[in-house]
């Protein structure tokens, strides 16, 4: 068994990886005088909650104790569900988490260390129905003649939940859950924070201040709503948010998440209401979003925009509403970000003509919006102030020629279109591109190998001559069918451009005495040369390509 180390350099999550370090199998250990020491693998487990639990307590101030405790055990219980008990039927698993926790209550009722009590309290009030009559039964008994415990222990897990409020920011980027619990030595609050621009996953958990701090400090930073809630209504937010947190492959939460999210659940498990589930979100359809898009473009923030305004709103309008929560109108600094530096740029295959468009219609939808949902000026300036910012990020991912017989066209890689085979055709002169192989594909998938194909094989054909492209396009299909997940690490139209550059130095087309260099490959290929080193290298740690 061995502990990941956190932040601060101590053992912190337990990774049941191997055995702990000990006696080989059959031998005897013997303890101080000859005393046998139970070797059973409950032991070993305990061992290192108890050292986990020991160093979390050391980092943190004693007032806050009897919360550590409960969080350390909390998530060491989580992370032995998910790794000791096995796959299999419901009776299956439950069999050996009761064989496990009776084991463990026999284990520590035996002992008489007060850190190992620490440890028995934590895991009685804590762990879940299967192992929590045999903990409760040990801790009993041991509570009768347990010596030098400190005061602190006897409030482990014992907080009463009276309130809750929720904070809303007016941007609608996301929203904090507060839960206020009494304690007359220590009041707190467990606060969680719900990110809208990530589909509404439980992002951040984290122990703060009394609740009266707490709307302080919200009050006094402003651009935020700030409402009561029934402890019931709180937790239905809350589950329905980390229900959307587990469902992500990889959702980015905090460490702090990490440390309390098995407090978390505990103490909603505890609550004597069923919690209230939220309303359906309100989704627009297909007719609902045209028609906003035509609300837009006969508003007076609409006048003199480029010829592609409309579908360029129906995309924001798209984005908005299926990759976030909130709706199209929300008017936010961090959702222009996402839009312009990361979605857009992995949806859309076009030109500058077009991508030049694109900073002129959001900042005129962003008026329009906060006209219409009368935000403040100061927020609308900060979300036009983004689209600046983020502009550059659309131009470097600009195609170097048009992609169809117009400039300004674009290919969404969620449509099906002939336009790119086409544009290929006329562009490259190297006669019709390969068909690739769509079978077993999903539709975004199908989509993406669709256009990133025929395009890596347009560009090494254009760039380094006509023997090149077949293998260019060979790559980019590994790279679809193979690694779909290496997609993300790099904005759509950077793949080409890696091929290329990958193929010019397998095939040693670059370098002294060679007609490329690589500052003139990368400035063809209208990318920085760092750039492009480091999506090749991507494509070589994790294909395995042909000498």
């Amino acid at each position: 068994m061995t502990k990941s180390r956190g932040r601060d350099g101590r053992g912190s999550h337990l990774r049941l990886v191997d055995s702990s370090p000990g006696p080989n199998p059959g031998q005897s250990s013997a303890g101080v005088g000859g005393t046998d020491l139970d070797t059973t693998p409950s032991v070993a487990v305990l061992d290192t909650l108890l050292e986990t639990l020991l160093l979390d307590l050391a980092a943190a101030p004693t007032a806050l104790h009897p919360i550590i405790a409960e969080a350390s055990v909390a998530r060491s219980a989580a992370l032995l569900a998910d790794q000791l008990w096995p796959a299999g039927q419901p009776d299956e698993i439950g069999e050996v988490e009761r064989f496990f926790w009776a084991d463990a209550a026999r284990v520590l009722g035996e002992r008489r260390d007060p850190d190992s009590f620490v440890l028995l309290t934590s895991l009685a009030r804590t762990v879940g129905p299967a192992g929590r009559l045999p903990l409760q039964r040990a801790h009993l008994s041991r509570a009768r003649t347990q010596y030098d415990v400190p005061d602190w222990v006897e409030r482990i897990s014992s907080f009463r939940l009276t309130s809750a409020i929720v904070s809303e920011d007016v941007t609608g980027d996301g929203l904090s859950v507060v839960l206020d619990y009494d304690d007359e030595q220590h009041p707190h609050t467990v606060v969680v924070f719900v990110d809208n621009n990530q589909g509404a996953i439980a992002k951040d958990v984290f122990v703060g201040p009394p609740v009266d701090r707490v709307v302080e400090a919200y009050q006094r930073g402003g651009r935020v709503t700030v409402r009561t809630v029934r402890p019931a209504t709180a937790a239905g937010i809350i589950l329905q948010a980390l229900g959307e947190t587990h469902d992500h492959d990889d959702p980015p939460v905090t460490e702090d998440f990490e440390f309390f999210s098995g407090l978390l659940v505990n103490r909603l498990t505890q609550l004597p209401e069923r919690p209230i589930r939220p309303p359906v979100r309100a989704q627009l359809s297909g007719r609902q979003r045209d028609q906003l898009v035509a609300e837009f473009l006969a508003s007076p923030a609409a006048v003199d925009l480029p010829d592609d305004a409309a579908d360029i709103a129906r995309l924001w309008i798209d984005h908005a509403v299926d990759k976030t929560v909130g709706g199209p109108l929300r008017v936010s600094a961090v959702l222009v970000e996402l839009f312009l530096s990361y979605w857009l740029p992995r949806k859309v295959l076009a030109d500058s003509t077009y991508f030049a468009a694109v900073p002129v219609v959001i900042a005129a939808w962003l008026r329009f919006a906060g006209e219409r949902t009368e935000l403040d000026l100061d927020a609308i300036e900060e979300a036009l102030d983004a689209v600046d910012v983020w502009t550059p990020a659309l131009e470097a991912a600009a195609l170097s020629d048009p992609i169809g017989s117009k400039s300004g066209e674009r290919v969404f890689l969620d449509d099906t279109s002939d336009d790119l085979e086409e544009a290929y055709r006329t562009l490259a002169g190297l006669g019709s591109p390969p068909s690739p192989d769509l079978r077993g594909l999903d539709k975004n998938q199908s989509a993406t190998l669709s256009v990133l194909a025929p395009h890596a094989w347009l560009l090494a054909g254009e760039t380094l001559g006509p023997n090149f492209a077949a293998e260019a396009f060979d790559i980019a299909e590994r790279l679809v069918r193979d690694a779909p997940d290496l997609l993300t690490k790099a904005r759509l139209s950077t793949w080409p451009r890696a091929i290329v550059w990958l193929l010019a130095h397998r095939h040693r087309l670059v370098g002294p005495g060679e007609s490329l260099t690589p500052l003139a490959l990368a400035a063809e290929l209208a990318s920085s040369a760092p750039t492009l080193r480091k999506t090749a290298k991507l494509l070589t740690d994790t294909l395995i390509l042909p000498r």
